[in-house]
């Protein structure tokens, strides 16, 4: 059921785009992308693909979409909420089994490799979502819904299995980028 939900709020955000005349309403777009893309990447239990499977729980599915312009916001949104389920991902009850990250005709990668898959995807992905939103809306709306997708991010994290782990690791960087943020303003003002 929920991942019917997520395919809805990615339909959702992709006609919120299409019919886009505003970047307000493009930010929407990016917003509702962004709840979508925190359950995204299990879509690969609907298919015979394996959980974790390295196809969806990677940037793959940005990529096969990056084409479109009219997408970028919503690819940006898409790509801040794949990183946070995989951040959480990161973070199973034992890395082994289920939790670990499968590639067609290989299998399971194993423990080592599945944490550091899932950590550079979720990093990856986190970074090209906010590059995709700062380039492409007004900073003002680009802000907007930083704040929002934040908001979403800290409930998906706080309810998520390995989500309280993932948002301290979120929480440290950001305290590290406007700790060093400030302290460039400083040396420069």
């Amino acid at each position: 059921m929920g991942l019917l939900v997520s395919l809805l709020w990615l339909v959702a955000a992709l006609l919120v785009a299409r019919f886009a005349t505003r970047p307000w309403v493009e930010g929407v777009a990016a917003v509702l992308a962004g709840v979508a893309g925190t359950t995204l990447p299990d879509l690969d239990l609907l298919l015979p693909l394996g959980h974790r499977s390295g196809l969806t729980h990677s940037l793959l599915p940005l990529l096969l979409a990056f084409t479109v312009r009219n997408w970028r916001p919503v690819l940006g949104g898409l790509a801040i909420g794949i990183g946070l389920h995989l951040a959480a991902d990161v973070f199973p009850n034992a890395m082994r089994g289920f939790a670990t990250v499968k590639l067609p005709g290989i299998g399971s990668i194993g423990a080592g490799a599945s944490y550091g898959w899932l950590g550079v995807q979720a990093l990856l992905a986190t970074l090209v979502g906010v590059a995709l939103l700062v380039t492409r809306l007004p900073v003002r709306i680009a802000g907007v819904g930083a704040v929002l997708l934040i908001a979403i991010g800290v409930a998906y994290l706080h309810a998520t299995d390995g989500g309280w782990p993932a948002l301290c690791v979120y929480a440290a960087f950001g305290w590290a980028a406007v700790r060093r943020r400030s302290t460039s303003d400083r040396m420069n003002g």
